[in-house]
């Protein structure tokens, strides 16, 4: 499901860089999006977090990775440019 990815995501990628790199600056924002599955995730998050780190798109989704297409998941070791 994507709002899980997107979840595992922000929690891999972490509240506080979100804030500093996104136009949403509101750091406890992303800290809901991560924790509280009662907050339903936003377009404009999901919208926020792929133009930051487009190296996710195809992963956050469809849940696979394409790592000649520099596509990778959060645990991939060609991630470990977050």
């Amino acid at each position: 499901m994507i709002e899980e990815r997107l979840r595992t995501l922000v929690r891999h990628i972490g509240a506080t860089r979100l804030a500093e790199v996104t136009a949403i600056k509101e750091r406890q924002r992303w800290q809901t999006v991560a924790t509280n599955r009662k907050v339903k995730a936003r377009v404009e998050d999901l919208e926020e977090l792929l133009k930051a780190f487009p190296q996710y798109e195809l992963w956050l989704l469809k849940g696979c990775v394409d790592l000649e297409k520099g596509q990778v998941a959060p645990d991939d070791e060609a991630s470990s440019s977050v």
